[in-house]
């Protein structure tokens, strides 16, 4: 199984936001992009362009944490989520230290980038690296890439982002300023090793973790029982 992963070399960036509007036409959410709610989107700041979107961590936090397993990590490389297994905990929007996961109150469900693992699959680069004009995004083997991003930052002086922080990610910034000054979060770097496996990702034990998700379900159907009430009380009236 190939492992993927995604340089943003943001020297190239233009911030014309063509990855956000593929993303939109690739997973038809529009509905949620009009609130906002984007799997990836370039925000211009004045000290650069932070583009925001799922990291794809090599040990994801949104993954440890989630009681139900609607989160997880695959084998090439990206975190992936079952919308299907979700139960609205915002556990994932509350431990991801890049505050990737947004939570949709109407739907009660998250929105993330998925590095387009379907197309992925059929031997496809992502949408948005294939739409991006300039070729600030690329996409390929994740050695390779990231090998690619380290001769790239010392060749051009450049800062990278990702190759460290939490652990190291999938996604690699490549910056002529310091990430965190326009937009990333200050992410503190910790040696977890390469070649990790979902079992090594510290979790909750077992019997813990039942009585977790056992709680939670029923808070989530009691809180959408409350939800029909209300609505009912307020057609009577």
């Amino acid at each position: 199984m190939k492992e993927y992963a995604i340089m943003l070399d943001t020297t190239y960036c233009t911030g014309c936001n063509s990855c956000a509007y593929r993303c939109i036409q690739e997973f038809r959410y529009h509905d949620q992009a009009a609130k906002g709610l984007f799997r990836t989107f370039v925000q211009i700041n004045d000290e650069g362009l932070y583009q925001k979107r799922c990291m794809h961590c090599l040990a994801p936090d949104c993954v440890a944490n989630c009681p139900v397993q609607a989160l997880t990590k695959s084998e090439s490389g990206q975190v992936l989520y079952d919308k299907n297994k979700c139960i609205g905990c915002q556990n994932c929007v509350r431990s991801c230290k890049f505050h990737v996961p947004q939570f949709d109150a109407a739907t009660k469900k998250i929105v993330k980038c998925s590095m387009c693992a379907h197309r992925v699959g059929e031997n496809k680069p992502p949408a948005c690296v294939e739409i991006c004009p300039t070729g600030a995004l690329q996409f390929g083997e994740y050695r390779e890439i990231l090998a690619k991003a380290k001769g790239l930052a010392a060749k051009n002086k450049l800062k990278i982002y990702g190759a460290k922080e939490n652990g190291g990610t999938h996604l690699f910034v490549l910056a002529k300023n310091e990430p965190v000054k326009f937009g990333y979060p200050q992410v503190a770097a910790k040696n977890i090793g390469k070649g990790i496996s979902m079992r090594d990702i510290p979790s909750i034990p077992m019997a813990i973790a039942a009585v977790a998700v056992g709680g939670l379900k029923k808070f989530s159907e009691r809180r959408a029982l409350v939800e029909a009430e209300e609505k009912d009380q307020k057609a009577k009236k």
